[in-house]
């Protein structure tokens, strides 16, 4: 018994033993390294991944590798896993955990022969692990005469905002077209940000695949086959429109593209056949140098707008021709030509647009809005003189890279009835003074003078004797014994309103005259319009009244001021009447615009 008893106690102790390590060998720190499977060849991706066990989940480890003399190496991501699992022996409960830390890099050799990346060195605090170098055998692309690519740029510089078309090209003989499995056409120009691109305008009978930094790019292209020999072939071209954004001189990178040909198949599943062997081309573009130039600034017209392009044409519509003095008119105008991505207004009080003279412009220089083939632009302008019988023919330039010189095109002139508005001069307005019942600040026009209503007296104090009495016996002198001390109380209150009566008056006339001057004609101008009999009446009131506060003018007043010009104009029988909901406005605008002027 006690034999057997020993011996199962060395049992359990080399179990133990067993167990711990186990345990130690599953904690201890590894890396391993793998490789996309050969051929690799110069230009191409090959995906480096290593995996590293033995380290903590919570605190992500670093990896350390030297660079690589042939290419780059670039770490694209770290991806930790976490694997558990649960084993019964014998009624014994063991549970495993692993964590998997695994880093992916992307290599890209610059010339063949051998690569050698590493070694990988993996921290985590006190723990690493290193895994040795691998080497990889890098091969050039073989070439063939039956594929072929081209980039056609611009022979001479460009300008800055020139659309600028760039077409690449592809030929594939039709043998390897037949077999091709995949291609990837590469055109490093459309990854350079000096440079804008525009697909629109550009139509085909396919769709061509471009790859770039930000991923598949899809446009049109067109085909066509020719015959070179006793060979077919097929290319098939792209254009894109180039907008430089900044003058200076371009190195543009070759243009690779590049082929998967099968070479072996066999059938698969579902009848259809499958490459079992596979050949790699590729051919490239050199690439070449690109100019662009500032647009000349010192024959620059006054009417240049910022256009670069061709064909250009401008269109002046107004919203209002039948206007008044100070009345605003909308103006838009239509931009067409090539390059209307650049193309905006100048100054519209430039040298060869509208005179300073004639015309005021309100705001800044509109900015425009692409309306289809047209970029569309809004401004308001007003009449300064009653002279003015048209918006004349407006002048707008553009650059021409073809010509490397300035255009001018016009707009057509658009004829305009321009009435003089109502002017209140000196001789309308009437100042009278008096002592007695009549107002010193009474003003009135021909309307005014002739109505008979009474005024408001004007109170003065002038000769009034109010000094200060000390004395008690003078001050209650003649005191009713009846009234007991009500009466000098009263006396001292009415004083005192007296005074306040007094002060108030003399600030009342030293106030503004030319303030009292516009209260008065404002209440006057508000009372024609609500007694107005026609619409004539209530648009010369409210004109006159902005003219004495131009900044009261609002969207709302001028698309009144247009509706009564309209009624105005209207031919005879057929002016709406004076409608209620008509003259609350009017009546409305009028109060507004003289509440802003007190």
């Amino acid at each position: 018994m006690r034999r057997v008893g020993l011996a199962a106690v060395g049992i359990s102790a080399a179990l133990l033993a067993l167990s711990s390590a186990v345990a130690g060998s599953a904690n201890a720190q590894a890396a391993k390294v793998t490789t996309d499977v050969g051929p690799h060849y110069v230009g191409e991706a090959v995906s480096i991944r290593v995996t590293a066990v033995g380290f903590e989940e919570d605190l992500p480890p670093t990896a350390e590798v030297p660079l690589p003399t042939n290419g780059s190496l670039e770490l694209v991501g770290l991806s930790p896993s976490v694997s558990q699992s649960l084993t019964i022996v014998n009624g014994q409960l063991s549970r495993t955990r692993e964590v998997i830390h695994v880093f992916q890099y992307r290599y890209m050799a610059a010339r063949s022969g051998t690569a050698i990346l590493g070694p990988f060195r993996i921290v985590q605090g006190a723990r690493e692990a290193t895994v040795a170098a691998v080497r990889l055998k890098i091969q050039a692309f073989p070439t063939t005469r039956d594929l072929r690519v081209k980039m056609l740029l611009p022979a001479g510089p460009v300008f800055v905002g020139e659309r600028v078309p760039v077409t690449v090209s592809f030929t594939l003989e039709d043998r390897l077209q037949q077999s091709l499995l995949k291609y990837r056409l590469h055109v490093a120009l459309f990854d350079d940000q000096a440079f804008r691109f525009l697909d629109e305008g550009h139509e085909g009978d396919t769709t061509v695949r471009l790859e770039t930094k930000a991923g598949g790019l899809q446009v049109r292209g067109r085909s066509s086959k020719h015959q070179e020999g006793n060979k077919q072939y097929t290319t098939v071209s792209v254009t894109r429109t180039l907008v430089p954004l900044a003058a200076g001189s371009y190195e543009i990178p070759p243009t690779s593209l590049r082929v998967e040909e099968g070479v072996r198949f066999r059938a698969d599943f579902f009848g259809g056949r499958r490459a079992t062997k596979v050949r790699r081309w590729q051919t490239e573009d050199p690439g070449g140098t690109l100019e662009v130039a500032e647009i000349p600034g010192r024959s620059q017209p006054p009417s240049f707008g910022g256009g670069i392009g061709r064909g250009f044409t401008v269109e002046v519509a107004a919203d209002r021709t039948v206007v008044q003095i100070g009345d605003p008119i909308t103006l838009t105008l239509l931009v067409r030509g090539e390059g209307l991505e650049t193309a905006s207004l100048p100054p519209l009080d430039a040298e060869g647009l509208l005179s300073a003279e004639d015309f005021r412009v309100a705001g800044d220089v509109p900015t425009g809005d692409i309306d289809g083939d047209a970029k569309r632009f809004t401004a308001v302008v007003r009449v300064l003189s009653d002279e003015v019988s048209e918006i004349p023919a407006l002048a707008y330039s553009w650059f021409d890279p073809f010509s490397r010189g300035y255009q001018t095109t016009h707009s057509r002139p658009i004829a305009l009835s321009v009435r003089s508005a109502e002017v209140i001069g000196a001789r309308d307005v009437e100042v009278s003074e008096a002592r007695g019942d009549v107002d010193e600040f009474a003003v009135g026009s021909a309307s005014a003078a002739s109505d008979s209503r009474p005024r408001a007296r004007s109170f003065a104090l002038t000769g009034a004797d109010l000094g200060i009495v000390h004395d008690p016996l003078v001050v209650l002198a003649g005191v009713n014994v009846w009234g007991g001390a009500w009466l000098p109380r009263t006396l001292y209150a009415g004083s005192a309103l007296l005074l306040g009566l007094a002060v108030w008056d003399r600030r009342r006339r030293q106030a503004d005259p030319e303030q009292a001057r516009r209260g008065r004609l404002f209440a006057e101008e508000v009372a024609r319009v609500k007694r107005a009999a026609s619409v004539e009446e209530i648009a010369q009131a409210l004109r006159r009244m902005l003219r004495e506060k131009p900044a009261a003018s609002t969207e709302e007043i001028d698309t009144f001021l247009g509706e009564c010009d309209a009624r105005s104009y209207a031919p005879s029988g057929s002016e709406p009447g004076l409608d209620t909901a008509f003259l609350g406005q009017a009546a409305r605008l009028a109060e507004e615009i003289a509440e802003s002027g007190r």
